[in-house]
Order: C-alpha cells, then structure tokens, then sequence
C-alpha cells in the first residue's frame, strides 16, 4: 500500500484499527522491492536519460558526457559485459563522472553494512543489471 493509501487509511480509520490494519497487511503481504527500471529512474535516468541514450535532464551540468547504455552489448562483440557493469555500478571501476569510490552517487544502495542488508543490496543490483540487458540494442 502506498505512503499516501496509508496516510488516509490513518484519517478515515479510528487508531485502533489503522494499527490492526497495517501489522496485517505487512505480516501477509511484505512490499515489493523496486524494479530495475525503478532503480534506474531514480538513480541512472538524470544522466543517461529515460531510454538509456545518455540525453537525460542533467546532461549539461556534466563535463563527461554520459554513455549510451543501450549499446553496452553492440560494443562489446553482441555479449552484455556483466562484470564491467558491475565494477562501473558498484563504484569499483575508476570512472570520474560517477564520483568517487568512498561516496558514489548511489550510496548504500549496492553496498550494505551488515549481511543482511546485503542480500537486499545484492538483490537490487540483479535488477538493476537485469534491465540494462533489457535494453539494448
């Protein structure tokens, strides 16, 4: 359910009710975690644009151009490079445009402090990578 379901679930719904409510509804149905492409949107897409061609809003405060991830697979022999996404992604490979290793620009989305949490991180960066394959050319 959404923050703003909740949110009027709690105005029209007397407090002892909206507690049984929402212990219910996440004890039965955990929420899904954000897809790929919501993880793109919210991460990827300022730079590298809606469709992966590297025309997002922010393009004109960069001083590297964003890359055109629609054709990682076409330049790389027709094979998608998993690990050389995964080292850019992760912050693991020297790349000037997406910050530096000890603050990325994606935080502690791909890398969590406890175990955990890293199945989580670990989960989302499979999604993440997953959609990158989905779009190309």
């Amino acid at each position: 359910m959404s923050r703003i379901g909740i949110s009027l679930c709690k105005i029209m719904i007397p407090a002892g009710l909206t507690i049984l409510f929402a212990s219910t509804t996440s004890a039965t149905k955990p929420a899904p975690g954000p897809t790929g492409r919501d993880i793109y949107t919210d991460r990827c897409a300022a730079c590298h644009g809606e469709d992966g061609k590297g025309h997002g809003p922010a393009v004109g405060a960069l001083t590297i151009p964003p890359a055109d991830l629609t054709v990682l697979a076409k330049r790389n022999g027709g094979g998608f490079p998993v690990e050389r996404v995964k080292e850019i992604v992760g912050g693991w490979a020297a790349l000037t445009a997406h910050g530096t290793r000890e603050m990325p620009i994606w935080g502690n989305l791909f890398v969590a402090k406890n175990p955990t949490d890293q199945q989580l991180a670990n989960e989302r960066f499979k999604s993440l990578v997953s959609f990158l394959e989905s779009i190309q050319q």
